[in-house]
């Protein structure tokens, strides 16, 4: 839940109205539904809760950078993951191509 709190402070000092779809898009995939709503409820109750320590390993470090990134900053590092191996599926298959035109050259070659 200290994340979730953590999450709709940072949006409040972004100027964003914190909600589930907001808080949803800064957590782990699979956060259930009805866990964030729980922390949303309880970050209305007490909206300037201190979180000294995170009670969740993963707000520590870089996660908690994560956490209170932009959003068009944590789009952009996703975009960039799933593009990764696909850029390197295409320079693999470009070198294919090379090998088997070379390969086609030398039977051309070797038919005249």
């Amino acid at each position: 839940m200290d994340r979730i709190i953590l999450i709709a402070q940072q949006l409040v000092k972004e100027g964003k109205t914190p909600n589930t779809s907001l808080i949803k898009a800064r957590l782990p995939k699979n956060t259930p539904l009805p866990t964030i709503i729980q922390g949303l409820k309880m970050w209305q109750e007490n909206p300037n809760k201190k979180i000294d320590t995170p009670t969740e390993p993963a707000l520590t470090g870089a996660s908690i950078e994560r956490t209170t990134g932009s959003i068009d900053e944590l789009i952009e590092s996703r975009i960039t993951e799933l593009v990764a191996p696909l850029k390197k599926e295409i320079d693999e298959l470009k070198k294919q191509i090379k090998v088997l035109q070379s390969e086609v050259i030398k039977t051309n070659t070797a038919e005249d």
